[in-house]
């Protein structure tokens, strides 16, 4: 594919170095020379210095021959209009990201055909999203919802469980449920049913909804967040409050700024709003966080959010999560003991990434810095795939079919199961095995 990204910062770094392995023709944009010059140290792409949204700088870089033209500056204002410009000179595709607070009323972190662009995603309000999808939980420390949330996908890091030290095909699942990934020491396989789970794993459930839910109570000893506190009320805070308390919980949010502070006190009903610094210790001790269920700081610096969520720890919090700007540094937060990190970065990056794989392709969420992935397309009638029974679909080792979608019925596939022309299939592969299950469900002659 030819693909033009606008903008060298966290994300825009990120989808480069992904493309880049993919063997992708790319041009990298960005008015910092400098952030250019580290782009073309690191990658092997052109490049072009100079303001995204100009119309004469996206003819050079060829918006009109691009299969997808990428905006992910941090300006709004600028990725929707290099998006839209790119789309009036003949781009098949183009995404743009929007994180401000005038994009903060959003109920869904995206939107199709926005002012005419295709794609328009909030990462904020899908971290938000993704939260609250974690507090209605037993323990999960991530939720992926798939197929128009009919599967749901589920992380739980293992402490003491029912399951440990039994082998999986010994486990008495609820129905529709499997496990479809365990990682151990850093290293995430496909297990199989003689393979035993220890204390440590981090397991990644997947079926459909209820039989996940029910699943979560074999796997932790968590309940749901009935009680939470939420350190920071911009984009992400805000748009968490609204999820939860539709989920009827109890919140409480503390905001640095008076006057956002008010603003949120005016505009939610139902919530306590705290004036305050959510490092302050003794203002959490005041408010009385360690009887939370789950303590969520989202602000914008890094830095507050994890001294914020280590000292809801030390107070006795049950549990504690934080968003990180930087997500390579969510695995030291993990070390640190907090129990939920997620980044805005992968999660624009993941929705942004699906468009370079062609069409077809409904979701894709990369699991464990690239060790795996999670696909949900539908099944062409031209692929291999198709009109044949899962034990005979030959797929490789490392790779697991693990939802078929046939019209209102979700299908936890066994050997006898198949696939069948148009429906929408969920599979789960790692690094080493995506190449043979693409071109499985492939059409023939692409």
């Amino acid at each position: 594919m030819n693909i033009v990204v606008i903008g060298m910062g966290e994300v825009g770094r990120h989808l480069l170095s992904v493309l880049d392995k993919e063997g992708h023709d790319i041009i990298a944009v960005d008015s910092s020379a400098k952030a250019v010059q580290y782009a073309e140290e690191h990658y092997d792409v052109a490049s072009i210095v100079g303001y995204g949204a100009s119309e004469t700088l996206l003819k050079i870089a060829g918006v009109g021959r691009s299969d997808l033209v990428v905006a992910v500056t941090n300006h709004d204002e600028m990725n929707l209009i290099a998006a839209l410009a790119s789309k009036q000179l003949g781009a098949k595709h183009v995404v743009a990201r929007v994180q401000g607070t005038a994009w903060s009323e959003w109920t869904d972190g995206i939107r199709y055909g926005l002012l005419g662009v295709d794609v328009v995603i909030n990462p904020r309000v899908l971290v938000a999203q993704e939260l609250s999808r974690i507090a209605r939980s037993y323990g999960a420390s991530d939720v992926v919802d798939l197929a128009q949330d009919r599967v749901e996908l589920v992380q739980i890091d293992l402490d003491e469980s029912r399951v440990l030290n039994k082998p999986l095909s010994s486990l008495e699942l609820p129905p529709h449920t499997l496990v479809s990934a365990v990682v151990r020491d850093g290293e995430l396989f496909v297990p199989g049913g003689a393979d035993v789970l220890v204390k440590g794993d981090r397991v990644y459930l997947i079926g459909r909804p209820e039989g996940v839910l029910a699943a979560e109570r074999l796997f932790s000893k968590e309940r749901e967040a009935r009680r939470v506190c939420i350190v920071g009320g911009g984009v992400v805070g805000k748009a968490l409050a609204r999820e939860l308390l539709q989920q009827q919980a109890t919140v409480l949010m503390i905001e640095s700024d008076l006057e956002v502070a008010e603003e949120i006190s005016a505009e939610f009903q139902g919530i306590e709003v705290v004036h305050g610094d959510g490092t302050d210790g003794a203002l959490l001790e005041e408010q009385e966080v360690g009887t939370y269920d789950l303590f969520a700081a989202v602000t914008k610096q890094d830095e507050i959010n994890l001294m914020a969520a280590l000292l809801a720890q030390r107070s006795g919090c049950k549990r504690t999560a934080t968003i990180v700007q930087r997500a390579d540094y969510a695995s030291i937060y993990r070390q640190l003991g907090i129990d939920i990190v997620l980044s805005p970065r992968t999660v624009a990056s993941d929705q942004i990434l699906r468009f370079s794989r062609g069409g077809g392709l409904h979701s894709l969420t990369v699991l464990e810095d690239g060790q795996a992935e999670v696909v949900e397309l539908t099944a062409s009638p031209k692929c291999r795939a198709v009109n044949k029974p899962l034990h005979r679909m030959n797929l490789p080792r490392g790779s697991l079919l693990a939802a078929i979608v046939h019209g209102d019925d979700v299908i936890i596939p066994h050997g006898k199961d198949v696939v069948h022309p148009g429906d929408r299939v969920i599979l789960m592969t790692t690094k080493e095995s995506r190449a043979t299950v693409e071109r499985l469900f492939r059409p023939r002659g692409e």
